[in-house]
């Protein structure tokens, strides 16, 4: 006969006998004179599996307290104490945000022995939260911290909260670092290198330097977001891009060929729409790269190159080559300009150029071009060009 318990309002329909802790749902058993009995699935009212008889027995509280109220057991309201889960879904359901993927990240990392996203929230102090950030990586750390600060100070705007474990009064406790910026770019003999090491994700690496894309919008990329008439792109659509707007993104003549060459299978039949441009001969979708693309890195004797690097080669390759920032900023998908700026790193051959048009306005030297530069930086002269009307004379110049 299967066991199951009434006590504290809860009971179970299965014949385990450690029905505790089982997996079986849990289901309310509540009765008030003037109400209808309460026998819902627990589980499914609150949105997730108590992991013991305990934890479904505040739940249960909660869940009877909100139905006899006519509102949403999965809503929190003040006095409710929910877990750090549930605010954090409450406070995304609300105020969306492009890193939701964090959430559960944070939810699954244990703290203290146990998920984070299991903690009552008027457990959660100072010490808890810094037992947390000791467990989390520096960079995707602190991430994860500003999400938990503003989902805090959303939690006391809404009366859930009286104080946030970031805060003493108008102090900050928990302080966030100021991320340095990477600016890693290929080094001289680094793309060769690269390319020729790379078996199996050559025409990857080959999309990430002419498009600029993300690692995972390559891999999702599939052969119905491929155009080639009237124009030659790719439509990224919001639901693959980080910041959840659609994107188109340029053919180059590198990357053409290539895309023409996997658009059939090993028999020479094109590949279906629904079938991935990056995945393997038929078409399937490629799983992660990352153990490949440290043995490629490895062959090629490359160190401290994050495949992420290869986006902001492209861009600054771009921007290098006179391309406006606001086309560079629509190619990448930032969700501002400022961010484009900041997040690219020209070359010195393009400070080198930029100086020499300044100097050049303000008559110090003859113009030239950045082909003239290329010459001239290894101590080639520079043919006679012609100046401005602000400029000396034509004179021989000497790039040192």
């Amino acid at each position: 006969m299967a066991r199951s318990s009434r006590s504290a309002n809860v009971r179970k329909r299965c014949p385990c006998e450690s029905w505790k802790t089982c997996a079986h749902p849990w289901y309310l058993d509540f009765q008030r004179k003037g109400y209808p009995r309460f026998r819902d699935n627990l589980d499914q009212l609150i949105g997730f599996h108590p992991r013991d008889f305990r934890h479904a027995a505040d739940e249960a509280r909660r869940a009877i307290t909100a139905k006899l109220d006519g509102r949403d057991p999965a809503a929190l309201l003040p006095g409710d104490d929910p877990t750090l889960g549930q605010l954090l879904e409450d406070y995304l359901r609300e105020r969306p945000r492009v890193d939701t993927w964090q959430a559960p990240r944070i939810a699954r990392t244990p703290v203290q022995g146990r998920p984070f996203g299991e903690w009552r929230l008027s457990l959660i102090t100072t010490d808890v939260v810094r037992a947390f950030r000791r467990g989390r990586p520096r960079v995707q750390g602190s991430r994860d911290l500003g999400l938990l600060r503003a989902a805090f100070n959303w939690a006391i705007l809404n009366g859930v909260l009286k104080a946030s474990p970031f805060r003493v009064e108008n102090v900050p406790i928990i302080r966030l670092p100021r991320e340095t910026a990477r600016s890693r770019r290929l080094q001289p003999g680094e793309s060769e290198r690269l390319l020729g090491a790379a078996t199996g994700l050559l025409d990857i690496i080959y999309a990430a330097i002419e498009t600029g894309m993300r690692c995972g919008e390559i891999l999702s990329l599939q052969w119905q977001q491929v155009r080639f008439l009237p124009r030659a792109e790719m439509f990224l659509p919001a639901a693959k891009t980080k910041t959840k707007h659609d994107r188109r993104v340029p053919i180059s003549s590198v990357l053409r060929p290539v895309l023409e060459r996997r658009r059939r299978d090993p028999a020479g039949d094109e590949l279906p729409p629904d079938a991935y441009v990056f995945g393997d001969e038929i078409g399937r979708r490629r799983g992660a790269i990352k153990t490949a693309w440290q043995t490629t890195l490895k062959r090629a004797g490359i160190t401290d190159l994050h495949f992420h690097d290869l986006r902001r080669e492209a861009g600054s390759r771009w921007m290098d080559a006179g391309v406006p920032l606001a086309t560079i900023q629509r190619w990448l998908g930032h969700a501002n300009i400022s961010q484009t700026s900041t997040y690219l790193g020209a070359s010195l051959g393009a400070d080198e150029y930029d100086m020499e048009r300044y100097e050049a306005q303000i008559g110090r030297r003859p113009s030239v071009t950045q082909s003239d530069i290329s010459r001239g930086s290894k101590g080639a002269k520079v043919p006679r060009v012609a100046t401005t009307r602000r400029e000396k004379p034509q004179q021989t110049l000497r790039i040192h």
